[in-house]
């Protein structure tokens, strides 16, 4: 069973192996409820009872981990911040208007909705982070990536530490690593606008003004950054002279063709191109290489999440290309034992 995270990376990892980003920004369309597809008694049974009907009704309409969607669900209606704690409410029976709401959400579930799109926020780390769609859902595996970068950021020597993030979506990677580190400023780069004011208000929440800067901005396919605005930060910033101690990524990855196999609640909810990482999975990686080869500082690090098919690419471009000082260090693997993360160092 899950504790942090539905629809992780881990629920689909044995089909595709593969896990899902996102940039987006055309709007979705939220599910607005036409009819009731399931209906509670006419005095809303206690939690206990809710929780067995509903997940049985998801279990029956195929939705994935259906006792964990209704057990979030039910939390959120009561204001409970875990559902752990709902043991101690199994007893406790709804109110009318919690009945209602109640319902309009579980149908939202059975029309594929991610629970955490549902609910509103979702826990990364040690830190809760405001989600809508379509900005990207942070998986559990990603915490893995947090994890590693703070243990090279923990055994420096600098007093600050420069770190970038590309893609940063709703602002989990940096935001994170912010709120364990106060010795590291951050900028937080994202193609898509929306992504980038949703990580700003995640910032705001969690005060963390003073590390943690958002510019709109893309790297190109030469591997040079194209900046579109500065959301906050130095007006000054030039992100094509800056250097960094780190550059952290979990980039669009996936194959193009794998792209059908995803779960309805990707393909339907989250964005496709942020998602989609071309014929090979690389579309993104290959000019993140060569902006990292510019942009990190000697003994500076990268660090991205890949598919697993991709560390052999990554160790083998570091090897053609000698003249961008990059080393391939090492392959780390994720909860599946796949390998998922890759470490490479900049060398004098």
């Amino acid at each position: 069973m899950l504790t942090r995270s539905i629809l992780s990376a881990r629920t689909f990892a044995g089909i595709v192996n593969i896990e899902a980003r996102l940039y987006r920004t055309k709007s979705i369309t939220f599910c607005r409820p036409t009819r009731r597809l399931y209906t509670v008694n006419a005095q809303c049974s206690n939690v206990g009872e809710i929780i067995k009907q509903w997940s049985q009704r998801f279990e029956n309409e195929g939705v994935p981990e259906p006792v964990e969607s209704i057990e979030y669900i039910v939390a959120h209606v009561l204001g409970i911040k875990k559902p752990v704690n709902l043991t101690f409410a199994k007893h406790e029976e709804l109110t009318l208007d919690q009945c209602n709401k109640l319902e309009t959400l579980c149908e939202c579930r059975l029309s594929r909705m991610p629970v955490q799109y549902i609910i509103g926020e979702w826990d990364f780390r040690d830190i809760t982070l405001k989600l809508v769609p379509p900005i990207f859902i942070p998986r559990p595996e990603t915490e893995i990536l947090v994890d590693f970068v703070l243990k090279r950021i923990g055994a420096s020597q600098n007093s600050r530490q420069e770190v970038l993030e590309v893609g940063c979506g709703s602002g989990a990677i940096s935001l994170a690593i912010a709120h364990a580190n106060k010795t590291v400023n951050c900028v937080a780069i994202d193609t898509n606008r929306q992504a980038c004011e949703l990580c700003m208000e995640n910032r705001d929440a969690l005060d963390l003004k003073n590390q943690v800067h958002i510019v709109h901005a893309t790297v190109t396919d030469n591997g040079t950054v194209q900046l579109s605005d500065i959301l906050s930060g130095s007006e000054n910033l030039d992100l094509n002279s800056k250097t960094f101690d780190f550059i952290v990524s979990n980039p669009p990855y996936i194959c193009t063709h794998q792209i059908p196999a995803l779960e309805p609640e990707i393909k339907i909810y989250e964005d496709l191109r942020a998602i989609n990482g071309g014929d090979d999975g690389l579309k993104v990686i290959k000019p993140l290489l060569k902006y990292a080869a510019a942009a990190l500082k000697p003994g500076g690090r990268l660090f991205l999440e890949v598919d697993a098919s991709h560390p052999e690419y990554i160790k083998f471009f570091t090897e053609k290309y000698p003249n961008f000082k990059l080393q391939y260090e090492h392959t780390y693997k994720d909860f599946c034992n796949f390998h998922r993360f890759v470490e490479v160092l900049k060398i004098a």
